[in-house]
């Protein structure tokens, strides 16, 4: 990061010894602010702040996508929070719904009873060199946003993390077949009343031997889906319907030495794994800091942050694929209305 404030500071016209100054000083001083002003002025009409009405603190990020209240943000982190609250450039709306979730990218699709608002302007490509300038929202004030600068990092890639959705089960192949050897507190295992022991037969009605069998069963479902199972124990064979929870939940995210050094779970978004594909760059956000647009400097919109990796790593879903699965949304929320 030091590399980055260097040449943000040359860029600006800063003097160098500004980077031994205070983190908070480095990246919020009057100078990189009126440096940021024209893009300061997108993000504070196309992003939103959630606020939890419990603390009235903010917690997460949006991005406005339509002038009459769609805003798109990070699933994973709002549904944390039961009761919220948005303000979008300096107007406040507690008149909310979540009208749709798309677990596969950990977006949701949130509707605010506004109009007229300033949804952010979409870039015509997230292809951006290494060392491109970007900005996110920093800290906000209540009613000011502040941009907070960083740079493209890595090439576009899919993130990896396994099977999203889980059974909350541990599994071992014996002759017999699948023999389940422990049940997570809190799974779908546990509601439906699974045992140790139990023998897997069969999955939504095909047989399934092996845990490479059950696994590649149940890879394309989504949170809340549910799966028949048919288990034997003891003499008995019985069918029970079982719904999956997404594995962060359960088990959160692995976590090396250099997460620990970065807060922890107060500093990185709990799920920051399995997204088909993403943009990388250096910015210093945390859990709280995503859900809102990352920008270039002409103010266009080059993705979604969607996970604080580190203490400077970040995430973003790219534009093409955020307009992809933003139809998709509306048009399951458009569908959900009508019934």
């Amino acid at each position: 990061m030091r590399v980055t404030i260097f040449f943000l500071s040359a860029l600006l016209g800063l003097p160098i010894f500004a980077s031994s100054l205070p983190s908070e000083q480095r990246k919020n001083n009057k100078l990189v602010q009126a440096a940021l002003s024209p893009v300061q002025l997108s993000l504070q009409s196309g992003s939103a702040v959630f606020y939890n009405d419990s603390d009235r603190k903010p917690f997460l990020y949006g991005t406005v996508v339509s002038p009459d209240g769609y805003i798109l943000t990070k699933a994973s982190e709002l549904e944390l929070v039961e009761e919220f609250h948005v303000r979008i450039d300096e107007e406040r709306y507690r008149e909310l719904k979540v009208v749709a979730i798309d677990t596969v990218w950990d977006l949701a699709l949130v509707k605010a009873e506004a109009t007229e608002l300033t949804p952010v302007v979409w870039a015509p490509s997230s292809d951006l060199a290494h060392g491109t300038w970007v900005v996110s929202n920093g800290a906000t004030e209540r009613r000011y946003r502040r941009p907070r600068p960083g740079i493209i990092s890595a090439n576009k890639r899919a993130i990896s993390g396994g099977t999203q959705m889980v059974l909350g089960v541990g599994l071992k192949d014996t002759d017999e077949g699948i023999v389940i050897t422990s049940i997570t507190e809190g799974s779908g295992a546990e509601k439906a009343k699974l045992q140790k022991g139990d023998l897997i037969i069969k999955v939504d009605d095909q047989d399934s031997k092996k845990r490479e069998d059950f696994v590649e069963l149940i890879k394309e479902k989504t949170a809340e889906d549910s799966i028949e199972l048919v288990v034997k124990r003891d003499e008995e064979t019985l069918t029970l319907d079982v719904e999956l929870t997404s594995r962060y939940k359960l088990y959160g995210g692995s976590k090396s030495r250099n997460d620990q050094m970065s807060g922890g779970d107060n500093h990185i978004s709990r799920r920051r794994t399995g997204f088909p594909m993403v943009i990388q760059h250096e910015t210093q956000l945390t859990r709280r800091s995503v859900g809102g647009p990352l920008l270039t400097f002409d103010g266009e919109c080059v993705g979604l942050n969607i996970a604080a990796v580190n203490r400077v790593e970040v995430y973003a879903v790219p534009v093409e694929n955020l307009l992809e699965v933003l139809s998709e949304m509306m048009e399951e929320a458009e569908a959900n209305g009508k019934n």
